[in-house]
């Protein structure tokens, strides 16, 4: 068995502190006392050394856990916990109350033992929790949500200052809201580098969640003795809330003069997106309730942060897929990639935020916008494709990689580049110019570690402002943009190798590749609903068992919180129904479009909705062919909008019926109408002409126009502002 000097090492400095196993580093802090006992026979196996003192016991009595602790509370705990579940309450230990959190490590049942701290009033506590969730849902967008979060943590825990710290790609921070005291002076805006939270912490965080320091200046206790005695190894402190503090984080936080710190990671989709950090600049205690209040705040947060990037991401997705898609027919029309992406008002440049490109095609190079010279770009690209393996190279700092860029960095500082054939050493290329920029840094990041009078290295001291001109730097690529131009590069594979077939082939092609998008966005709607069960979950506790105790304004909130909680679902299901059409199979067969009606106004329910509402079928509708689910789908969105656009007018009126001249089905209201100019933009996912006083997700029509498509059909509409619509739709025969 290794021993502890083997495990962790004796000495640690800046060298070696991403490797610091911070998880057995034997301490705790000594706010509290931790014991560990084996989890059949209950005998303490190892305790912190000031276990006797803070619960006034003897030393005998940390032998046997029941000789501390009562046997139903035991009884309680080893029923409850387990390796994935922490158990919270209160017990009595002598004369005093203690906040008990039991966990278990798998191989041992570890108790801390904290004090109860001080107690909220449970009304005020509860209206405060509402408060917050209540604001965090109404900002607009990302940086207003955190600017949000920070005033509303710090005015809940009252730290001295609470700041929204985000990661970049290489894990340095930047901090981008920021709720301080007044005589503070102010760190937003500000970077700090990665070795300031090295890769095992960023681990822990993702696993705990919240971590509280609370006297920074404090010596830490031991805990006795330093191994198992079963196992012969040290305790893993993983899950533990006391354990104790690296000298290294400990030195940089006295370097910076906190006294106490609480930091909450910001989690979505398994990653680790920043952190909520919390400085006192004198020792802070907050309770365990205060603890999981702030944890649980920081997963609504975190989800709605969450929410609102993947609809971000969503928009991006489909606008990318429009340009593609205009890319590839265009390139379709004459079999010609240079003219598809360079010869028409949309050109390869619009799917990225590029100013500049170049297509090399069998040793041709065609340059596109802003651009270096002709040679400097083959020169470029020959250099990319000697030392790139992938079919894919990106930077956006190009000059740092190729010296050559230097003489064109103002042009091109950022490039990406696919292979579309390494045989031919075919490309495309796309160019961001540079951006240059000032970034603010916490403390000179190039002298992030000193040298000790003996010789040691240590975090760095002063936290200064300490500015640096980049220049060289484009903004970065996002993930989107990586993603369309990846797309892309597959269209244009495809259409080489299928450059002499029929057109018919390439368009069965283009349509996989469609679908493939369409299946990430129903992927990433679909996993939007685990943070709002999360967050309809926790306001139905609250209403249950909390609601009377509620002033009206916290009622009120509630009532929100779960009202918009609803109306994310019905988005959800819409996003996720328009989605799953392109996956839908289709069984065709004849049916009859007089019954169908009925029985979408049967479901629909219009004399409950709309009880003034006066529907007329027409007599005889003619017999159709088709999908007969997928056809209902789509009259219940036409009916069902004729009817709420039409709901306001004194008269509602609806009318379903066939109309021979056009050869088409209708559905007439006489409801509000709308501007002719917009009889294409009406049909296009999240497009709404009105807005809040009716409700709806705009993607309604989306998913009529798509269902038609899958029928071969068309379907069109006539519309006259204030006096109502009418949409034209029929079935290819």
């Amino acid at each position: 068995m290794a021993s502890p000097s083997t495990l962790y090492p004796r000495k640690v400095d800046l060298t070696n502190c991403d490797k610091e196993p911070i998880h057995i580093l034997g301490k705790i802090q000594n706010h509290g006392v931790l014991l560990s006992c084996d989890p059949d026979s209950l005998k303490i196996l190892q305790h912190s050394d000031n276990a006797e003192e803070v619960l006034n016991i003897s030393s005998e009595a940390l032998l046997e856990l029941s000789e501390i602790v009562d046997r139903p509370t035991l009884d309680f705990i080893k029923n409850k916990v387990d390796t994935n579940k922490t158990v919270p309450l209160d017990i009595i230990i002598g004369e005093n109350t203690f906040t008990c959190i039991a966990h278990s490590t798998g191989k041992q049942l570890i108790l801390e033992l904290e004090p109860i701290g001080q107690q909220i009033e449970q009304i005020y506590y509860q209206q405060q929790m509402t408060d917050i969730i209540t604001e965090l849902g109404s900002a607009e967008t990302d940086l207003e949500m955190c600017d949000r979060a920070a005033h509303l943590i710090k005015d809940f825990l009252e730290y001295d200052r609470v700041m929204i710290y985000k990661f970049d790609a290489q894990w340095n921070g930047e901090v981008v809201s920021e709720a301080k005291e007044e005589h503070l002076e102010s760190w937003l805006g500000l970077h700090y580098p990665a070795s300031d939270i090295p890769q095992q912490a960023r681990k822990l965080f993702l696993k705990q969640g919240v971590r509280m320091i609370a006297d920074v200046a404090s010596d830490s206790v031991s805990i006795v003795p330093e191994l198992d005695p079963k196992l012969q190894e040290p305790l893993d402190l993983t899950r533990s809330e006391l354990r104790a503090v690296s000298s290294i984080h400990i030195e940089y936080l006295i370097n910076m003069k906190v006294g106490a710190t609480l930091t909450a990671a910001i989690i979505f989709n398994n990653t680790l997106w920043g952190l909520i950090a919390c400085h006192h600049y004198s020792p802070k205690f907050i309770n365990y309730q205060q603890r999981l209040s702030c944890k649980f705040l920081t997963q609504v947060f975190s989800s709605q942060l969450g929410m609102k990037s993947s609809n971000v991401e969503l928009l991006k997705i489909n606008d990318a897929n429009s340009i593609r898609n205009t890319l590839v027919e265009q390139m379709s029309r004459e079999w010609d990639i240079v003219s598809g992406l360079s010869g028409n008002e949309i050109t390869m440049l619009d799917i990225a935020d590029t100013t500049g490109g170049a297509i090399f095609i069998d040793d041709v190079i065609t340059l596109v916008g802003k651009t270096p010279t002709e040679d400097q770009v083959r020169a470029l690209h020959n250099w990319i494709l000697k030392q790139n393996d992938d079919e894919t190279y990106y930077t956006e700092c190009l000059s740092e990689e190729y010296t050559a860029a230097n003489e064109y960095k103002a042009t091109v500082s950022g490039v990406l580049q696919i292979s579309i054939s390494k045989i031919k050493r075919n490309s495309v290329l796309w160019f961001k110019p540079e951006k240059k920029q000032t970034v603010n840094w916490g403390g000179n990041p190039n002298k992030s570690v000193l040298i000790n009078k003996d010789a040691r290295l240590s975090p760095r001291k002063s936290f200064d402002k300490w500015s640096e001109e980049l220049s060289g730097y484009s903004t970065p690529w996002t993930d989107s943009e990586i993603a369309a131009i990846k797309a892309l590069k597959s269209s244009i594979s495809e259409i080489i190798v299928q450059k002499y077939d029929e057109v018919q082939s390439l368009n069965k092609n283009l349509e996989q590749a469609y679908k493939e998008l369409e299946a990430f966005s129903y992927s990433v709607s679909h996993d939007l609903r685990a943070p709002l069960r999360g967050i309809d979950g926790f306001a139905q506790i609250i209403k249950e068992d909390y609601f009377e105790q509620l002033d009206d304004y916290g009622q009120n909130a509630i009532r929100t919180i779960i009202n918009s909680t609803n109306k994310m679902n019905e988005l959800i299901d819409d996003i996720l129904s328009f989605s799953g059409l392109s996956q839908k199979r289709l069984s065709f067969q004849k049916f009859s479009m007089q019954s169908l009606v009925s029985d979408v106004l049967n479901f629909i329910q219009p004399s409950v909705a709309y009880p003034n509402a006066m529907i007329t079928i027409q007599d005889d509708l003619p017999s159709s062919y088709g999908d007969t689910a997928m056809v209902f789908q789509m009259l219940s969105n036409l009916i069902g909008n004729a009817l709420k656009y039409s709901s306001k007018k004194e008269k509602p009126e609806v009318i379903i019926g066939y109309d021979d001249q056009q050869s088409a089905y209708f559905v007439k209201d006489n409801g509000i109408g709308f501007d002719q100019k917009h009889k294409e933009r009406i049909f296009g996912v999240f497009n709404r002409l009105v807005g809040q006083e009716y409700e709806g997700s705009g993607i309604g029509l989306a998913i009529v126009k798509r269902a038609i498509e899958k029928h071969d059909g068309a379907i069109w509409v006539e519309s006259v502002f204030n006096e109502g619509t009418v949409f034209y739709f029929n079935f290819k025969e």
